[in-house]
C-alpha cells in the first residue's frame, strides 16, 4: 500500500491498580502490523488536568511512569516528538462493576457436529442511569498457557445487540440493576472415550469481568470489524478494511482504560 506522511501513533491501556505504561512509534504505511518504538520523545502524563510527571523511556518504545491508574479518575497523555506537532489524548478508568454470583454448566448444548459445550452465567451490578461498558472474558488455563475461550452460540439477548460476535458490551439494553449473562463457550479441544460422543475437554479458567472507557469500547468493535475486512475467510468476497478507530489528536492509536472483577480459579467437571 502506498506510504503517507509520518504520523506519530500513541497507544495505552491503563488498568485500575497497575502501573501506567504507554507504547510510542511512528507510522509510514497503511499496512504495517508491527511499528517500530522510538525513544527520542517527551511523554506527559496528567491526572484530573493536572500534571503528575514526564513519564520514563524503558526500551523499544515503551514509556513508563512510577504512577498507579485509579479508577473514576480521567487522565491525559501530551507527545511531543521533534519535527511533529504536540499529541494527545485522554481516557478515564471506569469503577469495577461487582461480580455477584455465577454458575458454570460443563454441557450446555451439543454443536452442529454433536460436539458438547460448556456455558457460564453470571450475575453483575448495573447502574441504569449511566452509559456503560463491558468486556466479559472466560480465560482458560493449561500449563503455562493461557488463552480466551472461543465464544459460541451467542444466546444472550445484550450480547446479540451488539451484532458482532464479542463479548465487548454496553448495558442499552439492561434496565435493572442486576443483569445476569449467559456465554456459551468452547475450549478448542475435544476428547472421546470408547468410541462414545465427543466432548469438549474443560479446562480451569476465570471469569473476568472488565469495566472498560467508551474508547475501549469502539476500537474493540471496529478492530474486530477491520480484521474481518482486512484477512476475511476464505471463499467469502472481498470486503473493505474497516478503519481503526483512534482517540489520539493529532496521531494515531488508543488511549483507553479498565478496571476489573474475576472470579477465583473454576475448575469444571463433567
Amino acid at each position: 500500500m502506498p506510504d503517507f506522511p509520518p504520523v506519530p501513533v500513541l497507544n495505552a491501556i491503563l488498568v485500575d491498580g497497575k502501573p501506567i505504561e504507554a507504547h510510542v512509534s511512528i507510522a509510514s504505511k497503511l499496512d504495517t502490523i508491527e511499528l517500530p518504538g522510538i525513544s527520542n520523545a517527551v511523554l506527559e502524563l496528567y491526572k484530573d488536568n493536572e500534571f503528575v510527571e514526564i513519564m520514563s523511556h524503558s526500551e523499544n518504545g515503551w514509556f513508563v511512569s512510577g504512577h498507579y491508574a485509579q479508577f473514576e479518575k480521567t487522565y491525559a497523555l501530551h507527545l511531543s516528538i521533534e519535527g511533529y506537532e504536540t499529541v494527545t489524548a485522554h481516557c478515564n478508568v471506569p469503577a469495577p462493576a461487582a461480580l455477584l454470583s455465577y454458575e458454570h454448566v460443563s454441557i450446555a448444548g451439543k454443536d452442529e457436529e454433536g460436539l458438547t459445550y460448556p456455558s457460564i452465567s453470571f450475575s453483575f451490578e448495573n447502574n441504569p442511569d449511566k452509559e456503560l461498558f463491558f468486556h466479559a472474558r472466560i480465560r482458560l488455563f493449561q500449563s503455562d498457557y493461557e488463552w480466551d475461550a472461543e465464544i459460541f452460540n451467542i444466546i444472550d439477548p445484550v450480547l446479540l445487540n451488539e451484532g458482532i460476535p464479542l463479548t465487548v458490551f454496553s448495558n442499552e439494553l439492561i434496565t435493572g440493576n442486576i443483569y445476569n449473562m449467559l456465554i456459551n463457550y468452547q475450549t478448542g479441544v475435544a476428547t472421546s472415550d470408547d468410541g462414545g460422543p465427543n466432548v469438549t475437554v474443560l479446562m480451569p479458567l476465570i471469569l473476568e469481568l472488565r469495566s472498560v472507557s467508551k474508547d475501549y469500547y469502539l476500537f474493540a468493535r471496529q478492530k474486530y470489524l477491520y480484521d474481518s475486512g482486512r484477512f476475511p475467510e476464505f471463499g467469502i468476497n472481498a470486503q473493505t478494511a474497516f478503519p481503526l478507530y483512534s482517540n489520539v489528536e493529532g496521531g494515531y492509536g488508543i488511549v483507553a482504560g479498565y478496571s476489573f472483577t474475576a472470579t477465583d480459579t473454576i475448575f469444571p467437571t463433567y
